[in-house]
Order: C-alpha cells, then structure tokens, then sequence
C-alpha cells in the first residue's frame, strides 16, 4: 500500500523501489484527504497511479480501494479501463463503500445513513462490472441507474479486468460473491488480535456459502487482507511469519502491507527478499 503523501518524484521511486523488492502488486487508497491527517500532502491516486503504469513494467498496479463517494460508477470504471490499457493489462480494480463524512462534503453532498450506501453499493459494483465488459450497458436498481453506456474498448484484460471488493459487512460480502475476483479486509477496527482473526476465517466461510449460492466457485475468489491495528508488526507484538501464518489459517492468501517508514525499512526488506518469495514458492 503506497500512499500519495510525496512529490511525485518521490513516489515515482518508491514505486519503482517497490518493483525491484519483488512485490506482485503495489495499491493506493482513494480519500479526498489523508485519512491519517486531513491538512496533509496528498495528490489524487487516480493521477498517480497514470505515472505508476509508466513508470513500472511488470508490478500490477490498482486501488485499495476505489471510493463510492468521489465518482459515478460508470466514470470509474473508464477511468479503469484507461489505465487497464496505460498499464499493458497490469490494473485491478478495488472497491469500497466509502465512510468518511469528509468524502461525501468534498462533492458536496452530506453522508449517506448506512441503509443507503449498502444499496448504492449493490448497484455501484454492478454498473462496474457491465461497464467493465465494453460494448452498450444499461442497469437499474434500488439506488443507482445508467442507461446505454456505451464502452469501446472495454478492458484489456478479458473478460474484464480483476474487481476486488474492499470491506466487512454482509452486504459488502455478498457483492463480493457475486462479482469479485478478491475479497480484501482489513479487520474490524478496535478488535483484539484474536478476534480478528476469528472474525475473518467466519467472513471467509460466510464468503464461500455466498459464492456457491451465486454460482460461482468459492476457490476463484480470493482472500486478501491488509495488515492493520493490532497485527501490524510495526507495534512489536507480532511479526510478519506469524501473521501470515495466522491468517493462511483464516483462509487468507494474499497480504497488503503498509509502507513501512524509514525505522521499518530494514525489515521490509528483509520479509520482501526472502519469507515472500519461500511462502510464494510454495
């Protein structure tokens, strides 16, 4: 996870530093602000994600996760498929329902009760994935409507580029089953260790009963998750071994980690070079 806090000189580097170490995947978030401290530096991640398809050749690049609020559905997923084809097929597509009442008053709109931006979320995600497959798209729902999109090209990836969709709750997760490539959490913010993990292999197995009720099959969605709060092994307590050991448990296959900061570099390092690529290999 790579935060837009940096000239962009600077994050052209850090991307390219990313690369080099050996990652499958470098993501940003999309917030009007820096949700760590609103008056800081922050670009738009859409624009510096255009630099990342250039500036890189083999990572893949995308949102962790896209914000409901900022963009209508349809506009984002051209804004995806345009870097989709910047990028030589290299783009996902991450999702979430937004939360922050600073996003909704940036557009100038005030928040959603959260009825609301489940349904709108239901809809936004279907809107993407038509939209996503090219060609003419219509779609009307409890929310959200859009009549004869028309798409051309569509994705460069086929039949579209991966969705990701980024969060907890049961309407997100059902969407996750009928649409995603990937499901990523973070964990339900003040939980304890333990409770995080329990919480996420429940979600998992409530993932897989959704999905084959979709019909689709469970094994081709898969399960990431951003280490956050009480696993993040910045805070001494736990290392990153133990939490991919953990979570693999939890049905986890996939892991976001935060840029670790000048104090965390070496051991960045460290986990990148060699625990990845064993964990990978196997």
């Amino acid at each position: 996870m790579l935060y837009p806090d940096q000239p962009v000189p600077v994050l052209v580097d850090r991307l390219r530093y990313l690369e080099g170490l050996g990652f499958d995947q470098v993501f940003l978030p999309d917030h009007a602000a820096d949700l760590r401290g609103l008056g800081s530096h922050w670009f738009d991640s859409w624009s510096v994600l255009a630099t990342a398809a250039l500036a890189t050749e083999r990572i893949r690049i995308g949102t962790m996760v896209a914000n409901q609020i900022l963009r209508p559905p349809a506009q984002l997923a051209k804004q995806a498929i345009a870097l989709d084809h910047l990028s030589g097929g290299r783009f996902e597509l991450g999702i979430g329902a937004g939360l922050f009442a600073w996003d909704h008053h940036s557009v100038g709109q005030l928040p959603w009760p959260p009825k609301e931006r489940a349904e709108r979320f239901a809809d936004y995600v279907a809107i993407v994935d038509g939209v996503l497959r090219g060609g003419v798209f219509s779609h009307r729902g409890a929310r959200l409507w859009v009549q004869d999109v028309v798409t051309v090209p569509g994705s460069l990836q086929s039949p579209r580029l991966p969705i990701t969709v980024g969060g907890q709750s049961p309407t997100l997760i059902r969407v996750a089953a009928g649409y995603a490539e990937s499901w990523n959490t973070h964990g339900p913010p003040g939980a304890s260790a333990a409770e995080v993990i329990a919480i996420t292999a429940e979600q998992n197995r409530r993932l897989d009963r959704l999905a084959t009720e979709a019909g689709r099959d469970p094994a081709a969605i898969r399960r990431s998750y951003t280490i956050f709060g009480p696993w993040d092994p910045r805070r001494g307590r736990h290392g990153y071994e133990e939490v991919f050991e953990r979570f693999a448990g939890a049905g986890v296959s996939e892991f976001v980690l935060d840029w670790p900061g000048e104090a965390h570099q070496e051991e960045f390092e460290r986990v990148a070079r060699e625990v990845i690529p064993a964990l990978r290999d196997n």
